[in-house]
């Protein structure tokens, strides 16, 4: 028997609103869920000088006390840095107003002034520091969640994105000090059930490129939700936030089985975006992705504490991530007019089950 699942783009038009919220810097806060909640802030930026810097922050309560981690990848020319970290939940503190957060090693601070978010980063072998400027505006779904079994505060996943911002900043590592600059993509997501009872598999890709970016986040409910997808997508023109789409499909063309957990690991994915732009006019968007480029292939379990890594591995099996820069192009056609754009992105995808 399969049980309800609440999208948040039907309840938006239940409720005769938008299906895209346009969000701005103020509208950016850490909400701490209760139950078994996860919530992250998470950074992918595509270099100037064709490189890739990834930072995040998470802070999760399925355990029995709070679990931090850390994590920064940087990779250009040849260098690949990677540090993940858990820190104590005795140092994560988050502002008055709920818009910043920070933990030993991580700070993400909202700047009004900017508009945007100031990031500080310091671990092991690996600082970082960079301002970014959002460009145009942010977005969520309706009002922002999705929910599952019933509407109430235990039981809905929210995702808030910006889908272009600036950067501009540090970064140090082996006694050397370069300075960076580029453009990304910045999503806050609350996840507050367990992940493995929302997903059982999930991708996203981003790319930036020049004026225009397009960003798709997509995952499978599991079989008691019917295996239904859930999907929001953007797409920036001109550095204009021009459309916010549910209406998207993510096909692993060709796949290749990972011999270490069985996983069929996507090697080119397709994605589809249909849509109306937010001033009215129909969209149609396409874009491909060959993954030739593992930038990091993560053993979830592996990376966190003994306590908690045992109790999901009771609840399931072997959560992997991998995550991917590699070329790719988009078709856009916008009304009348077609736009095509394409250069490195971030593929990302998860299986949790």
């Amino acid at each position: 028997m399969s049980s309800p699942l609440y999208l948040a783009c039907d309840l938006a038009e239940k409720k005769g609103i938008p299906i895209a919220s346009q969000l701005g810097c103020q509208d950016l806060k850490w909400t701490l869920a209760g139950g078994s909640a996860t919530e992250s802030a998470t950074f992918y930026i595509k270099l100037d000088d064709g490189g890739a810097l990834f930072v995040q922050l998470a802070h999760s309560s399925i355990g029995l006390s709070p679990t931090i981690q850390t994590t920064a990848q940087y990779f250009s020319g040849g260098i690949h840095k990677f540090e993940t970290a858990n820190r104590s939940s005795r140092t994560f503190k988050v502002s008055a107003d709920k818009s910043s957060a920070s933990v030993e090693g991580l700070s993400i601070t909202n700047n009004p002034e900017n508009p945007g978010l100031d990031v500080k980063a310091t671990l092991k072998s690996l600082s970082v520091e960079f301002k970014f400027s959002i460009i145009d505006s942010g977005f969520q779904i309706g009002e922002g969640k999705t929910f599952f079994r019933e509407i109430n505060p235990t039981n809905f996943i929210c995702h808030q994105s910006f889908p272009k911002g600036s950067i501009k900043g540090t970064i140090t590592f082996d006694g050397e000090t370069r300075q960076i600059s580029g453009h990304g993509y910045y999503i806050h997501a609350v996840l507050s059930m367990k992940p493995h009872e929302v997903a059982t598999k999930c991708n996203l890709i981003t790319l930036q490129s020049g004026d225009n970016a397009l960003s798709l986040l997509h995952f499978d409910t599991p079989k008691c939700f019917n295996n239904v997808p859930v999907t929001q997508s953007s797409l920036i023109l001109n550095n204009k936030l021009v459309a916010v789409t549910v209406k998207n499909t993510a096909r692993y063309v060709t796949t290749k089985v990972d011999p270490e957990n069985g996983y069929e690991v996507p090697t080119e994915v397709q994605y589809t975006m249909d849509g109306d732009t937010l001033d009215g006019q129909p969209f149609h968007c396409e874009a491909s992705i060959k993954l030739n480029n593992l930038l990091t292939k993560v053993d979830v379990l592996r990376e966190l504490p003994y306590i908690l890594r045992k109790l999901i591995q009771y609840l399931f099996t072997k959560p992997y991530v991998y995550q991917y820069f590699d070329d790719a192009e988009v078709v856009a056609t916008v009304g009348d007019e077609q736009v095509t754009f394409g250069g490195k992105a971030f593929f990302e995808c998860s299986f949790l089950n």
